[in-house]
């Protein structure tokens, strides 16, 4: 049998689907990462989060990454701390994507809650309060 991408993409699903009981019964989550493949084989990372709660682990994430920009100010400890933008508004940075080299900042604008990403020259300035409200939303361009 040949890896194809649609092999990947039923495999991903299904295994989606046969983990959850797992997650469920120790209330964990877990997530398989980026798939790497060839003709007869494949290989995949495999991420779990000892909680299922999307806040906490949207948390850890950012403060695992939180190193790689440090030369921007970010440190752990400031998920959705908010700032003010190049263009004068209030966001809060509330995520961080390494391997964008555009737009690696996952911010939140704290008017009207909606997403985007943002490059790394986007914070003006820092201050002292942090965003409350609950993120559910992919990021926009």
């Amino acid at each position: 049998m040949n890896v194809t991408p649609e092999f990947l993409d039923d495999f991903r699903r299904e295994f989606d689907e046969a983990v959850e009981t797992l997650c469920e019964k120790y209330g964990i989550s877990m997530k398989l990462g980026r798939i790497t493949y060839e003709h007869e084989r494949f290989s995949a990372t495999l991420s779990v989060n000892m909680t299922r709660d999307p806040e906490d682990i949207a948390r850890a994430n950012f403060d695992a990454d939180a190193w790689k920009f440090e030369d921007i100010g970010i440190t752990e400890g400031m998920y959705k701390r908010i700032f003010t933008g190049k263009d004068e508004k209030k966001y809060a940075i509330v995520g961080l994507q390494p391997r964008s080299y555009k737009h690696p900042l996952c911010i939140v604008d704290v008017d009207d809650g909606r997403r985007y990403q943002a490059d790394r020259r986007f914070i003006k300035e820092w201050s002292d309060s942090f965003y409350a409200e609950t993120i559910d939303q992919k990021c926009e361009d």
